[in-house]
C-alpha cells in the first residue's frame, strides 16, 4: 500500500512539475504558427530533412543513372547522344529527367536530392558547434563581467573579429585538409563571436534581476546560478543563433565548394555551381544552374524564417 501511495505521490510530483513546462510550450507553439513565415521556414526544413533521410525515395533515379544508358557507363553513349548533354528537362522517352541532366548525363534532381544530407549535416553540426562554444563563453563573461575573466575573453573576440573572416577560413581548411570534418571546424572556429558577445550581454541584464539575488542569498553556487537560473532565459536567443550559424555555415561551404575548396568524391549543391562553373555551361544550360543556386538560397532562408520567428515568440514586442 506504501509502494502504491509513493508511486502516486511520485506521479503527482512529476505532473506538477512538467504541466507548466508544457502548457508554456504549448502556448509558444501557438504563436509560432501565427508566423507564416516561421511556418514556411519549417515546411521547406522539413521537406530537405526527408530529402537527406529518404533520398531514394523522392530522387528519380539512383547517383549512378545516366541519361540515353541508365547505369551504363559514360563510355557507351553515343558520339551524338554525348552531344546533346547538357540535356535540359525531359519527360518519358528516351529518358526521363524532371531538370535535366549535367555535362556527362547525371540527373539533376537527383543530385540535388542527394545533396540536401550534405547540407543539413554541415549547417546542423557547425551551428551545433559554434553554440557549444559561444553561449558558455557568452554566459561565463556576462556573469563575470568587469573582472579578468570577462577580459580575458572579449580580448581574444576582439582577436578574432580582426581576422578576415572567408580568407582565414580558406587558410585554414587548406592547411589542415579539405574534408568535412575540417570544414566544419573552421566554420565553427569563425562563427561563434556574435553568440558569446550577445549571451554575454544578456547574462549581464539577467545577472541583476531579483531571482537571481534571492539564489545568491539562499546559498547557491556560481555554476548553479549560471546555469539553473540564467540559461534557461538565454536558450531562445541561443536557438536564434544556432539557426542563423546553420544558415551561414551552408552559405560558407557553398562557397568554399565554388572556390574549389570541397571534398569532389562528394556531391553537394556547392560542388554542382563549381562545375557549371568550370565547365563553362552558366549561360547555356539554365535547367542546371538554378537548382542548386535556388536549394542553398531557400535551405538557408528556412533557417533564418525559423530564427525570427522563434526570436519573436521568446520576447514578443507586443
Amino acid at each position: 500500500m506504501s509502494t502504491q501511495s509513493e508511486n502516486a505521490s511520485a506521479t503527482s510530483s512529476l505532473k506538477e512539475r512538467w504541466e507548466p513546462r508544457i502548457e508554456r510550450f504549448r502556448r509558444g507553439w501557438t504563436r509560432y504558427t501565427q508566423h507564416k513565415m516561421g511556418v514556411l521556414g519549417l515546411l521547406i526544413l522539413l521537406m530537405y530533412i526527408l530529402w537527406a533521410l529518404f533520398p531514394s525515395v523522392f530522387a528519380p533515379h539512383n547517383l549512378e543513372w545516366r541519361a540515353f544508358v541508365g547505369n551504363d557507363q559514360y563510355a557507351y553513349m553515343t558520339l551524338q547522344q554525348k552531344q546533346q548533354l547538357p540535356h535540359p528537362p525531359a519527360f518519358g522517352d528516351p529518358f526521363f529527367a524532371p531538370l535535366g541532366t549535367n555535362h556527362l548525363g547525371y540527373g539533376i534532381f537527383t543530385q540535388l536530392v542527394y545533396s540536401a544530407k550534405d547540407a543539413l549535416y554541415i549547417g546542423f553540426a557547425a551551428g551545433i558547434l559554434s553554440s557549444l562554444v559561444g553561449v558558455p563563453l557568452g554566459l561565463i563573461s556576462g556573469f563575470y563581467g568587469d573582472t579578468w575573466i570577462d577580459e580575458t575573453i572579449q580580448r581574444i573576440v576582439d582577436i578574432m573579429y580582426g581576422m578576415p573572416f572567408l580568407p582565414f577560413l580558406i587558410v585554414l581548411v587548406a592547411i589542415r585538409g579539405i574534408n568535412q570534418t575540417n570544414i566544419i571546424l573552421g566554420i565553427a572556429i569563425t562563427s561563434w563571436l556574435n553568440n558569446c558577445i550577445l549571451i554575454r550581454g544578456e547574462t549581464l541584464s539577467l545577472k541583476e534581476r531579483a531571482y537571481v539575488e534571492s539564489a545568491r542569498v539562499a546559498g547557491a553556487s556560481d555554476t548553479r546560478i549560471v546555469f539553473r537560473h540564467i540559461l534557461p532565459n538565454v536558450l531562445p536567443l541561443a536557438f536564434v543563433f544556432l539557426a542563423q550559424d546553420a544558415a551561414s555555415a551552408i552559405l560558407v561551404q557553398a562557397s568554399l565548394a565554388y572556390l574549389g575548396l570541397a571534398e569532389f568524391t562528394n556531391i553537394s549543391w556547392g560542388i554542382m555551381i563549381e562545375t557549371i562553373k568550370a565547365k563553362n555551361y552558366v549561360f547555356d544550360a539554365w535547367w542546371w544552374l538554378l537548382p542548386p543556386g535556388l536549394a542553398i538560397t531557400s535551405i538557408a532562408a528556412a533557417f533564418y524564417f525559423i530564427g525570427f520567428s522563434v526570436e519573436d515568440v521568446a520576447n514578443p514586442q507586443e
